[in-house]
C-alpha cells in the first residue's frame, strides 16, 4: 500500500526503496519543485487552468459582487500554479508520470482533457487529470 501525504504552500516528497512519489501544492510556480520532484515516478501537482478561473471572476465582477479582478487574479497566480507551469516542472523533474490535483477552478463544463492539454504542451509524460 502507498500512503500519500502532502502539505499545503509547499513541496514534499515521500522516497521508498522501489518508487518514489513527490507532491507540490497551492504555491506560484517553483524551480524548487522540479528540484524536489527530480527522479520521482509520479509527481502529484495541484494546477490552476487560468481561463477558467478569469472567466469566473469577471463572472463575479459583473454580478455586482465585491470582487477585483486584478487582486483577486494576483492571489490566485501567487498561490496556485497555471497549467502550462505544472507542465514544464514535471518535464524539468523528468517524472514519470504527473497526477492533477486541485484543480483550480474545477467547474462543470470543463474536462478532463481542458486539463490535459496545456500540461501536454510542456511535459512527455503520463498525464492523469480526472474530475
Amino acid at each position: 500500500m502507498t500512503t500519500f501525504f502532502g502539505a499545503c504552500g509547499s513541496a514534499d516528497d515521500l522516497r521508498r526503496k522501489d518508487r518514489a512519489i513527490a507532491f507540490s501544492g497551492d504555491t506560484a510556480p517553483l524551480d524548487a519543485a522540479a528540484k524536489m520532484a527530480e527522479g520521482a515516478d509520479v509527481l502529484v501537482h495541484e494546477t490552476m487552468y487560468v481561463p477558467a478561473m478569469e472567466a469566473f471572476v469577471r463572472a463575479q465582477v459583473a454580478a455586482g459582487l465585491p470582487v477585483k479582478f486584478d487582486s483577486f487574479m494576483a492571489h490566485m497566480k501567487a498561490s496556485h500554479t497555471p497549467s502550462e507551469d505544472v507542465g514544464r516542472i514535471a518535464q524539468e523533474a523528468g517524472v514519470k508520470t504527473l497526477v492533477l490535483s486541485h484543480l483550480a477552478l474545477a467547474i462543470d463544463g470543463i474536462g478532463d482533457e481542458t486539463w490535459r492539454a496545456p500540461v501536454a504542451k510542456h511535459s512527455k509524460g503520463e498525464i492523469i487529470a480526472k474530475i
